[in-house]
This record gives C-alpha cells, sequence and structure tokens, in this order.
C-alpha cells in the first residue's frame, strides 16, 4: 500500500531536478475504500511504466470521484502518463486542467511546474520561462518555486539574460525556502562563481560567510580554487566551462585578484594562514599560473619541510608543469617511499619516456616486497600499451589480480596473433571465475573469428545468448551473430531461421 504514495512529480523522469513532494499521509486517510482501490490500480501501473493502462485507470477514478480529496492528484497524474506516452502538447492541455479545476491544491504548483518542464524539452525556452516565473510568483517558498528558480537559471544563463538569472541565484544562495533538493549549496558556488568572473572577490565573499561559521576564508579559498579547475564536460562547473574562451583567458587575472582579497583579510590563528596560503597555491596552479603557484608551494615546502601531502602536491604541479627533472627530486624527498618511486616512475611516463618508467617499476619490484602485486600489475599496463605485450603477460602473470590479469593476459595474446592461448586462457575464466563468465566467453568467440574459424565463433556466440540470458553479453552476442554472421537467433540460442 506504502508502494502506491507515489511522488508526485518523482516519477517525472525526465526532469533535472525532479521534485519529492509525496502525497500527503491525511490526504490519503480521508479516501473512501473505494477510492484508495481505484488510485491503487493506477499506481500500479505507473510502478510497471505501463502508462496507456494508468492513464486508463486514472480517467476511470476522474468518473468515479470527482470530487474526490486526490482528484486533483489524479488529473495531475493523467496529465502526467500522457507526457510520458510522448503525447507532449496534450499533456500541457492537461496539466492545465489541474491549475484551471484545482487552482487552490498544491498539485496546481506540481502541473505548472510540469508546463514549463513541457515547454523546455519542446525547445521554447522564452515560453517556458514564463511558466516557470508563474511557479515562482504563487510558490516561492515551496519545493515547486526552488526548482523553477533553478530552471529558470538554466535558462537565463543559456540566453545569457544575466539580469534575470542573477536574482534567482541569489535566492537560491540566501532567500527563504523549503530546499528538500539542496539546491542552496550549489547555487551559492553557482553565485560565488559568477562574482569571481565578474571582478567582485569581497561581494563573492560575502556570499560565503553565512554559509559556514567555521573558517569562512578557508571556504571561500577552496570555491575560489575549484571554479578555476581546468575539468571538462557536459557537468562540468568552472569559469572556463561556463564563461568560454573568455573566462579561461581572464584566469590568471581572477586568480591574482582572488589571492589579493585573501590576502587582506585579517586572521590570528597561524593554521587558518597557513591553509589559506596553501589554497593560493592551488588557485595559482588551477588557473594556469604556473610560476606564482611553483613559486608558493617552493615557500610552504620550507616552512613545512616534513609535510608528505604538500611535497606530492607540489611534485605533481611540477609534472604538470612539464618540469619533469625537479618533480622527481622533489618525489624523492618524500619519506612515503613507495609512493615516492611509483610517482617518479609516473613522471617518466608523463615525459613520454616509456623505457625509463618500465625500469623505474622493475627496480621497484626489489625495493618494495609488499606491493609487488601492484607494481606487476603497473607494469604490465605500461609494457602492454607500449608493445611490449609478451613482457607485459609475464607481469599480469605475477601481479595476483586475477581474473583481471587473465583478460588482460588473453589481450596480450591476441595481439600477438596466438588466438589459440589467448581461448585457453579465457577458458580458465569460465571454469573457475564464473561471475566473470559471460565476458570470457564472448571474447573467446572473438578469438575464433581473429583465426578465420567462423563456424566456432557462431557456436560460442550462440552459447552466450543461451547459457547467460539474462547478461549484457549475451544482447551483445545476438548482435553480433545478426549484423556479423546473417544469423538471426532468439536470445536463447534457438535459431528462428536455418543458417547460411
Amino acid at each position: 500500500m506504502k508502494k502506491c504514495l507515489l511522488l508526485t512529480l518523482g516519477i517525472l523522469a525526465a526532469l533535472c531536478h525532479p521534485a519529492q513532494a509525496k502525497l500527503a499521509a491525511e490526504r490519503w486517510t480521508r479516501l473512501t475504500e473505494e477510492e484508495r482501490h481505484q488510485l491503487s490500480r493506477a499506481e500500479h501501473y505507473v510502478d510497471q511504466k505501463a502508462y496507456k493502462s494508468a492513464l486508463s485507470e486514472y480517467e476511470l477514478f476522474l468518473q468515479l470521484h470527482n470530487k474526490s480529496e486526490v482528484a486533483s492528484y489524479a488529473q495531475f497524474m493523467f496529465a502526467e502518463c500522457t507526457r510520458q506516452l510522448g503525447q507532449v502538447n496534450t499533456a500541457i492541455n492537461e496539466f492545465r486542467n489541474v491549475i484551471d479545476y484545482f487552482p487552490d491544491s498544491i498539485d496546481a504548483a506540481a502541473a505548472q511546474y510540469s508546463i514549463g518542464v513541457c515547454l523546455n524539452q519542446g525547445g521554447d525556452a522564452e515560453q517556458a520561462a514564463k511558466a516557470f516565473e508563474k511557479v515562482v510568483e504563487k510558490w516561492p517558498k515551496e519545493d515547486f518555486g526552488a526548482l523553477a528558480r533553478n530552471e529558470l537559471c538554466a535558462i537565463y544563463f543559456r540566453l545569457g539574460q544575466i539580469d534575470k538569472w542573477t536574482p534567482h541565484i541569489q535566492y537560491l544562495a540566501s532567500g527563504e525556502y523549503k530546499d528538500t533538493q539542496n539546491l542552496r549549496s550549489l547555487a551559492q558556488r553557482r553565485l560565488v562563481m559568477h562574482l569571481i568572473e565578474e571582478h567582485k572577490p569581497a561581494e563573492a565573499y560575502e556570499v560565503v560567510k553565512p554559509s559556514t561559521k567555521k573558517a569562512p576564508l578557508i571556504t571561500f579559498a577552496t570555491w575560489a580554487a575549484d571554479s578555476m579547475r581546468p575539468m571538462q564536460g557536459p557537468q562540468a562547473q568552472n569559469i572556463q566551462t561556463l564563461y568560454g574562451e573568455k573566462g579561461k583567458k581572464a584566469l590568471p587575472v581572477l586568480a591574482a585578484e582572488t589571492v589579493a582579497f585573501i590576502e587582506k583579510q585579517p586572521t590570528t590563528d597561524p593554521a587558518q594562514k597557513s591553509l589559506a596560503d596553501h589554497w593560493c597555491a592551488r588557485i595559482f596552479a588551477n588557473a594556469g599560473v604556473t610560476d606564482k603557484a611553483t613559486e608558493r608551494f617552493a615557500a610552504l615546502l620550507k616552512t613545512h619541510p616534513e609535510d608528505d601531502v604538500l611535497r606530492s602536491e607540489y611534485a605533481s604541479h611540477l609534472r604538470d608543469s612539464h618540469k619533469f627533472s625537479e618533480a622527481r627530486l622533489v618525489f624523492h624527498e618524500m619519506k612515503d617511499a613507495y609512493t615516492a618511486d611509483r610517482e617518479i616512475a609516473e613522471t617518466y611516463l608523463a615525459e613520454n619516456d616509456a623505457k625509463s618508467c618500465i625500469e623505474a617499476y622493475q627496480a621497484m619490484l626489489g625495493k618494495h616486497a609488499d606491493k609487488v602485486g601492484e607494481i606487476q600489475w603497473r607494469l604490465g599496463e605500461v609494457l602492454q600499451k607500449n608493445g611490449k605485450y609478451q613482457e607485459a603477460i609475464a607481469a599480469y602473470q605475477q601481479s595476483q589480480r586475477d581474473p583481471q590479469a587473465l583478460f588482460q593476459v588473453a589481450e596480450c595474446q591476441g595481439r600477438l596473433k596466438q588466438n589459440d592461448a589467448a581461448i585457453q586462457t579465457l577458458m580458465g575464466i569460465v571454469n573457475f571465475f564464473k561471475s566473470d563468465a559471460p565476458e570470457a566467453q564472448y571474447r573467446i568467440a572473438a578469438h575464433y573469428a581473429a583465426k578465420g574459424d567462423r563456424e566456432a565463433a557462431i557456436r560460442t556466440l550462440k552459447t552466450v545468448c543461451k547459457v547467460y540470458l539474462n547478461t549484457p553479453q549475451a544482447g551483445r552476442a545476438h548482435q553480433d551473430l545478426s549484423i556479423n554472421y546473417g544469423v538471426d537467433v532468439t536470445l536463447g540460442g534457438a535459431s528462428k531461421k536455418d543458417d547460411k
């Protein structure tokens, strides 16, 4: 019974920030037994993603119980099922029915928000913004209001309408509202980033101060460093990604301004002062101001010569700055000899000196007996990447990391055109590592194909379909049989037509 109390907006899978407003328990308790029964049937179909059947059940509920406590909810869910069936324009009209017939219901807020989502998904950003603005106007402190503001921030920033973006992000950062979606922290970071990009570090600091009672200056420095980190990807949140080439070019100036502001702030705590200095070095490093970052890391290390974490970060910065020899000297001074040797080896690799990297890892085998397996695994990876497949096989075999090592050995054997040996290696996985057997069996088929044994490849792929029916490998095997061999089989391995 509890499961049928679906989240009013939680089922909207396409929403960026689905609301989590449950159908209130007191509303449920006021329903008659007949109403509960009918609503439960509809919710069951939603659980099963059978939206067409759910649509019919919600429609029947509205016909039988149009005066019910949750008629507004049923109408909302009717609209949502319509949307899930791809009838977006019709869904918008059904969501409007919630607002028209039940204007004072909380479901009206969900419906207005959903209209905005539908319009935004359809590419009509301006009309979507108008819909979201209506949510903010009527329900500013509810979850729907916060979610709508969040959507408005995304739309206005994308459209370059910063004057409209600013009040919404400021409200999300410091306004009074229910924050069940944890939007406040992200908004604060986003606003701090924007103010830094606008050359307003003092205003950015004022955003941080009320949000943390403990060491707000360190929090500000941390957020500033994160905003300058050169992360990539569609979800990246940094100045370079959000402000494009303009933001990237401004990073050195922004870093200098931010560090100057941090250093002007009074602090009587030596530990906090040291930590702030460390973050200032990171700000310069993340912004690509290599000379100033190097100078500051070196000064910090002189003050804290026993700090291995600082030493490692400084050496990593030197390596990232292509100062490889200097980086190795700093790594060499670490108290943790194993980490030092490993990072020195990786420094050679970053320098495209694979020979020295391999030699460094081989030398480590005699120095770190308790880390042999880990060293052999990494040595195998480096050897394999550099085409030294026979040596890589030997390293993987000593890595004590089966079955992963066996997969890598088979890969190297395949590169050496030792397909029979690779098949034998993979059969070891099939026989002794049952959870990895589907992948091993699937790869065996590829090795049969590589050696020109078409029938064995087809037979093996059919085995994958039959023996490992409910696995991703079965789906891939079915696809390979159809596309590569013209063999149409069921996922259970039975032929649908004679193989040719």
